[in-house]
């Protein structure tokens, strides 16, 4: 199909259940963060979750750091390999040289009359499909035999847990749990307006990044004033 993010949030639309999930073995337009696309060639893992979160308009990234960090929890398991996750929703691998990417999380929102009425979680994993520079494919770093089928339940089992946490303890234990997979934690930034580099020390509840410079002062940035690349 072209996308499974574009079918799931038609089905949201038509009123599909909450827990909906769409997969497909090969996306011809896979989208990706900030209108960039998602190279989806078979071999990968491509699915969508219908959500319908009681959560205000406001919150609604904190789904994201929810999905983010429940399949990065869910693939260490499975796998036995240390997928972390960079700032804000990429899955990582740290391979010899520097960062390399495992897959990516993607949340699209369906408002009406300035209220959310649900939510499409998408992941893309690079599992044993062909990888643009800078990816790296996770089935050859697992430390056991694994098929596909398996590593699309163990990452629906992660974001159904972390979305349980989230909607019954609050956004204060997922923010905890992201910031134990968040691998730019302690990393040396400049920020424009600020004298001298601040380091990451972790996010606040909406998912910015956390920020602390030499003079004691903290800064909180979105993913629109600070990118982070890939360290080389």
């Amino acid at each position: 199909m072209d996308s499974t993010n574009r079918l799931a949030m038609e089905y949201l639309r038509e009123g599909a259940p909450e827990g909906t999930t769409i997969l497909a073995e090969q996306q011809t337009g896979g989208r990706g963060s900030n209108g960039r696309s998602w190279q989806s060639l078979p071999g990968g893992l491509y699915l969508s979750v219908v959500l319908t979160p009681e959560v205000a308009l406001e919150d609604v990234f904190q789904l994201t750091l929810v999905a983010a960090f429940g399949v990065a929890q869910s693939l260490c398991r499975l796998t036995g390999t240390r997928v972390r996750l960079k700032w804000p929703n990429d899955l990582v691998v740290e391979a010899e040289g520097g960062l390399a990417k495992a897959g990516g999380i993607l949340t699209e929102t369906r408002v009406q009359g300035g209220r959310l009425v649900g939510a499409v979680v998408g992941v893309g994993l690079n599992w044993d499909n062909p990888v643009p520079e800078g990816g790296i494919r996770l089935r050859p770093l697992a430390r056991r035999p694994l098929d596909l089928a398996m590593v699309a339940a163990a990452v629906l089992l992660g974001i159904e847990e972390a979305y349980q946490l989230w909607q019954t303890r609050g956004i204060s234990r997922i923010v905890a749990g992201y910031e134990r997979y968040l691998v730019n934690l302690g990393q040396a930034v400049e920020v424009p307006g600020h004298d001298g580099p601040g380091r990451i020390i972790g996010i606040d509840g909406q998912g910015a990044l956390r920020v602390m410079f030499l003079n004691g002062s903290e800064a909180l940035l979105s993913s629109r004033q600070l990118r982070l690349g890939y360290r080389r």
